[in-house]
């Protein structure tokens, strides 16, 4: 477990050296676009990203090591699910190989079939649970993912006791009773793992369009109430990553802040899109088939979202968005909660 000094040096040192290269510093990459999970609320629309039209992997290495040699310190690896995609062991092998901090975010069915490439070259496993039954299969549209997410969690924890796990939970209908969320965070104790819990992303690749979430979106009393419950969960001990900042305005209604993200983000879709994440599936800035990285690194937009125009939204709900942005106003409370990931 980081302690909190540790913590604050890490902060410490990450946004100094966003100061110094003025540019962002961790890839959000969706390694493919394929999936295996059939998510009713998933809110990436496929016919923004055809999976035909993914980067070919020579592209992907090419993309981690342009990154490196720009300052790029880590990469956040989804989908999609990324464990479908064919050489993703020679994908994450490369990204650890040049130095990259590497997270992987996975819907957690083929953990274990790909252990031997998750425990080598995966700093942190993002693995997302959002029931603590097999209702998380039907949720998921996978028979069986839930034992499975089970079962992966202890083999990760039998060959590599000290990897940081992290649950994540999307808050909807089906999970914000008071009793299922008791029993997340009972399970995220008894499997050594810490639990983050997020909104639905309405923000997502469906600008001025119905994003269909209305059969899943508590109401907005359900959803006070819910990180009203986590907050008293975290106080008392359980592992949740949350920041009391990110409870307390989720709590109180859609969280209102400076968003710094984009200093610090990068984020690329399967095709090669570099995202405009306030255009998030819509309006890229660029696509790297035929545009270089360092053309992208100068591209007047990425200034854009990095300066006042970025500032000036505060569409996201998630914990990404809000924490990251309120450590950069200032408020160091956030980083007591990094300093819990274990």
């Amino acid at each position: 477990m980081m302690n909190l000094s540790a913590a604050l040096e890490v902060t410490r040192h990450v946004v100094g050296a966003r100061l110094g290269v003025g540019h962002p510093l961790y890839l959000v990459h969706a390694l493919t676009a394929r999936c295996n999970a059939r998510c009713g609320f998933c809110a990436w629309n496929p016919e923004f990203y055809d999976a035909k039209q993914q980067l070919p992997t020579p592209s992907i290495k090419q993309l981690y090591s342009d990154a490196r040699k720009a300052g790029f310190v880590g990469v956040s690896i989804w989908g999609g699910e990324p464990l479908v995609h064919a050489d993703f062991e020679e994908v994450v092998r490369h990204a650890k190989e040049l130095g990259l901090a590497t997270n992987l975010v996975t819907n957690g069915f083929l953990i274990e079939k790909k252990l031997d490439a998750i425990i080598p070259y995966i700093d942190r496993l993002s693995i997302s649970v959002d029931h603590p039954s097999s209702l998380h299969d039907e949720m998921r549209g996978i028979k069986g993912l839930f034992e499975r997410i089970v079962s992966a969690t202890r083999a990760v924890r039998a060959r590599a006791p000290r990897k940081p796990i992290l649950f994540i939970c999307t808050l909807q209908k089906a999970n914000v009773d008071p009793a299922t969320l008791r029993k997340l965070v009972e399970l995220m104790d008894e499997l050594g793992v810490m639990g983050v819990f997020n909104a639905l992303r309405e923000e997502a690749a469906t600008e001025g369009a119905d994003a269909g979430l209305a059969a899943y979106s508590p109401t907005r009393a359900q959803l006070a109430d819910a990180f009203t419950q986590l907050r008293a969960l975290k106080q008392a001990g359980w592992p949740i990553v949350n920041s009391y900042t990110h409870l307390d305005m989720m709590q109180a209604g859609p969280p209102v802040y400076r968003c710094h993200w984009p200093k610090f983000m990068l984020p690329i879709e399967a095709n090669g899109d570099v995202v405009d994440c306030m255009h998030w599936g819509t309006r890229p800035i660029g696509n790297l088939k035929t545009m270089s990285f360092e053309q992208v690194m100068k591209h007047p937009r990425l200034r854009a979202l990095a300066g006042k125009q970025g500032e000036a939204c505060h569409k996201c709900v998630s914990i990404h968005r809000v924490e990251i942005s309120e450590v950069c106003a200032g408020n160091l409370e956030p980083v007591r909660s990094w300093a819990m990931l274990r």
